[in-house]
């Protein structure tokens, strides 16, 4: 039970640091998608 448990968390930690990766690099490409729309609209 407890050996399932542990799986179970790292499992869980595993997929929220793949969802705070994705999240990082979504707001990096939209802060640098923003950032060549405004020096191409200048």
């Amino acid at each position: 039970m407890l050996n399932h448990a542990v799986l179970v968390h790292g499992y869980w930690t595993e997929f929220l640091y793949f969802c705070r990766a994705k999240f990082a690099v979504l707001v990096v490409d939209g802060i640098r998608m923003s950032f060549f729309n405004n020096f191409i609209a200048n």
